[in-house]
């Protein structure tokens, strides 16, 4: 069982950075006692392209009852964020707590094959700082934060196991990306096997699980599902069915695809849309594997101690591609800043800890992620906090607390600042609380309003331009 320590010199300090307060792992000292915790396990699932509006939980038509199952054990947010609508540079926030504007080498996009970026040495991430605690630590399945050089694969950056592929899709059964060839690993060298990748990932993961070693474990799990496929136009598998074919890029032949095992395309015939079909197919069987694992540490008696954190890492592709997702009521879709690109399904479980059940409509974004584990394990968290954009959601997750947040974005040429209920996108002002879907245009009703929130924007701009 965890428990609170409050202690009466902690209660003066700032309660959004209360690390101190909060403990199951660390020693915290408190008029001169001394009390031990068992540091949690953590397991962060974050899922590829997945819309808003897409799963049953969050009101959609394709059936989530595993991920159903995190959220009645804990947390469902409303309205949970990504620092960006694009794959690399909301990883890069996940494992920094940073806007991905302070990344050293312009992780602000999406990688491409032969895109040197990558995260820099000096960069610390999430996995270096949990070693730090004793945590064994994996990612299993997408990285795509750089694979130029050998050097800038996970395995390389504080992870003590890596199976997966280092771009941004695959084809899910051949594991290739296009005509460049075979992108599936396990400790950096190259590994082939049979499977799809979803249900390899899930494998794979409860095969890290099940190491006779001691715990805390991290696990970062990066699904590449619900991403479409990187297919080989010349070699496509069966149960494929083609988004873009023929296209080439840097000499790369590759075809855009939605693949699932037939079994889930079985579930699905009453669905007349057959990329809605296949889309619907890939994500049940992402759920179903998601399930697979929770069941194990059930089994095995670990969910006693372990949060895990499923997320999307930004809105699907619901105007595009078919819109083979859905955003539900949101505006826009991945690779934009209206609602739909950045506000994105995310549930949380820690049991014994945070109370099963709960909905929380407070803020919060995916750069607060990294903060709120380092304020759960680390004692001197407070000393270095100032470092991240993030901050620690402690208080969100066991007390309900309500703050005023606010959520900066730049992506190309598009621009976005939420503070409280109002949120700025470009030129426009939107009240969300009562227009979630961003139809009602207020900047002429409201310009001071507006100018203040556009200042604030330009103020975060600056200050990220200048930690360069």
């Amino acid at each position: 069982m965890k428990i609170f320590i409050i202690c009466k010199d902690v209660i003066k300090t700032d309660i959004f950075h209360c690390g101190a307060i909060l403990s199951s792992a660390l020693f915290i000292s408190c008029q001169n006692s001394t009390v031990k915790q068992e540091n949690p396990n953590i397991i962060i699932i974050y899922a590829d392209d997945l819309g808003y509006g897409d799963l049953s939980i969050y009101g959609g038509d394709i059936p989530s009852p595993n991920i159903q199952r995190i959220a009645d054990a804990g947390i469902r947010f409303t309205d949970f964020y990504v620092s960006a609508p694009i794959s690399t540079a909301s990883r890069y926030s996940l494992m920094t707590g940073r806007y991905p504007e302070r990344s050293v080498h312009q992780l602000t996009g999406a990688l491409m094959p032969g895109n040197p970026g990558h995260i820099d040495k000096t960069e610390k991430i999430l996995p270096q700082y949990l070693k730090q605690f004793g945590y064994r630590t994996g990612i299993i399945g997408k990285w795509h934060l750089g694979n130029n050089k050998p050097e800038y694969f996970p395995c390389h950056y504080g992870f003590d196991k890596f199976v997966g592929h280092t771009h941004g899709c695959i084809d899910f059964f051949t594991h290739v990306y296009g005509s460049l060839g075979h992108d599936w690993y396990e400790d950096c060298q190259p590994l082939h096997e049979e499977g799809y990748t979803t249900e390899l990932i899930a494998d794979h993961a409860i095969k890290f699980l099940s190491e006779k070693k001691q715990d805390p474990f991290f696990l970062y799990l990066p699904f590449n599902a619900p991403h479409y496929g990187k297919s080989d136009p010349d070699n496509m598998p069966d149960h494929t069915i083609v988004l873009q074919k023929g296209t080439t890029q840097q000499g790369i032949n590759y075809a855009n695809t939605l693949q699932a095992p037939q079994k889930y395309l079985d579930k699905f015939t009453h669905i007349e849309d057959v990329y809605r079909r296949y889309y619907s197919a890939m994500v049940s069987c992402l759920d179903d594997n998601i399930g697979k694992i929770l069941n194990y540490l059930e089994e095995n008696h670990k969910m006693e101690n372990t949060i895990i954190w499923f997320i999307s890492d930004n809105g699907g592709y619901s105007e595009t591609n078919f819109k083979h997702s859905s955003n539900g009521v949101l505006r826009g879709e991945k690779a934009s800043l209206t609602e739909g690109g950045i506000r994105i399904p995310s549930v949380v479980c820690w049991k014994g800890v945070i109370k099963p059940k709960q909905v929380i409509s407070q803020p919060a974004i995916n750069i607060d992620i990294l903060p709120t584990l380092l304020a759960i394990v680390d004692p001197s968290y407070n000393e270095y906090s100032g470092s991240f954009d993030g901050v620690s959601l402690i208080p969100d997750l066991t007390e309900g607390k309500k703050r005023q947040r606010d959520l900066f974005w730049k992506y190309n040429k598009q621009k976005a600042f939420r503070r409280g209920d109002w949120k700025i996108y470009n030129d426009e002002l939107y009240n969300l609380s009562t227009d979630i879907s961003e139809q009602q245009n207020l900047a002429l009703e409201k310009p001071e309003l507006y100018q203040e929130l556009n200042d604030a924007w330009i103020k975060m701009e600056k200050s990220c331009l200048s930690d360069k």
